[in-house]
């Protein structure tokens, strides 16, 4: 990796809709995409007041993986908010996103919560 000059941290919570049902072989495979390609994939929409991220998953008519994801700034207020089909957050590349030192943080209020470090360069 490049050398860095600053560590961005972001906060990625995330919870599965009430009506959705996911086996435990989905709930694995989430827990991938939410460790390995959902902050490499939304890295480029992240705005420089950008903290949090709040990832509500369901599942579409076609019974993929759809993700609905609220940027959110530090007071609270929602920046915008995106969806995507998981096939759309696999595979994206991002060479800040550093996996080594991002950290599950436990479950609260209902979310799952995971500190995700970007190390950008100088």
């Amino acid at each position: 990796m490049a050398e860095t000059g600053k560590v961005r941290s972001l906060t990625i919570r995330h919870r599965i809709e009430d009506a959705s049902r996911f086996s435990a072989s989905n709930l694995k495979a989430l827990q991938h995409v939410m460790t390995d390609w959902l902050p490499r994939a939304i890295y480029d929409e992240l705005t420089d007041d950008t903290v949090r991220v709040d990832v509500v998953v369901s599942k579409d008519f076609t019974l993929s993986n759809k993700h609905k994801i609220s940027f959110v700034n530090a007071e609270d207020t929602v920046l915008k908010t995106k969806e995507y089909v998981e096939r759309e957050l696999v595979g994206k590349k991002c060479l800040y996103y550093d996996p080594d030192t991002s950290r599950y943080r436990g479950n609260k209020d209902g979310y799952e919560l995971r500190l995700v470090h970007y190390k950008l360069p100088l």
